[in-house]
């Protein structure tokens, strides 16, 4: 028994996550096309997923009608965002959650996070052992550190370089505003700050999600949250081991039993 996850993307232009147990698998978001998730099911030996929407902006359910009407599942979010989540279910039936709740043999905590629409991270658990979701959020409140702690398995967001943004020549100030506000997205240093608070609490493995195209790079990303723990006596390799999500690209296969 046990539990693992594998990012099939994750960034600003599609998401999506694999979780499993050896009898239920779940879809963590409907970013991207049909035949990647089926591609990435079968690489892992599954069928049958549930889907768990974390929040209805277009990077996380872009293809949610096209999975549901392969699949039929059910597909859980929260109840904020079910009107939002509602329109793009083609097939299956779609569950509004606010609070804890059962697929097969996992158990799924849905936790709120600070985004500018509604949005959660997932904690799944499954024999003693837990896995944590969270994309897409500015801060890391008290809430959220709670939920997380005592994850075997953290994906968190690490989506820009702040230095990064305000340079950016393509992006006009309001849209600055909102990637650096408190309801915008988490970037590496704040990311990095997260993991300090909860990386004594059990975390073995932290995969680096949803970087940006524009405002960050996978060893950018790696470097800076390395750098922070060890600086901070969270030695990578030693206490902790740090991978980053790729877009489109499957990740590694990530397990704890």
């Amino acid at each position: 028994m046990g539990l693992k996850l594998c990012s099939l993307s994750s960034g600003s232009r599609g998401n999506c996550i694999l979780v499993a147990s050896e009898t239920t698998s779940l879809i963590v978001d409907a970013g991207i096309s049909v035949s990647l998730v089926s591609k990435g099911l079968k690489l892992l030996g599954l069928s049958s997923p549930g889907i768990l929407i974390t929040h209805a902006h277009s990077d996380h359910v872009a293809n949610l009608c096209a999975l549901t009407k392969k699949y039929a599942p059910d597909v859980f979010c929260h109840k904020d965002s079910f009107a939002a989540v509602n329109t793009k279910v083609r097939g299956g039936r779609l569950i509004p959650v606010d609070g804890d709740f059962f697929v097969g043999d996992l158990t799924v905590s849905p936790f709120k996070v600070s985004h500018d629409v509604p949005c959660v991270g997932y904690s799944i658990y499954n024999a003693g052992r837990k896995v944590s979701i969270v994309t897409d959020l500015g801060q890391v409140d008290e809430y959220a550190l709670s939920a997380l702690s005592g994850s075997d398995i953290v994906f968190i967001e690490a989506n820009h370089d702040e230095d990064m943004v305000l340079g950016n020549p393509s992006y006009p100030y309001a849209l600055k505003k909102r990637i650096l506000s408190g309801k915008g997205h988490l970037s590496n240093t704040a990311c990095a700050l997260a993991l300090l608070k909860i990386a004594k609490s059990g975390v073995k493995q932290v995969i680096l999600g949803h970087l940006s195209q524009e405002n960050n790079y996978p060893e950018l990303a790696h470097g800076t949250v390395s750098r922070i723990l060890t600086e901070n006596g969270i030695k990578e390799g030693r206490d902790i081991s740090i991978a980053v999500a790729g877009f489109c690209k499957p990740s590694n296969v990530f397990e704890v039993v």
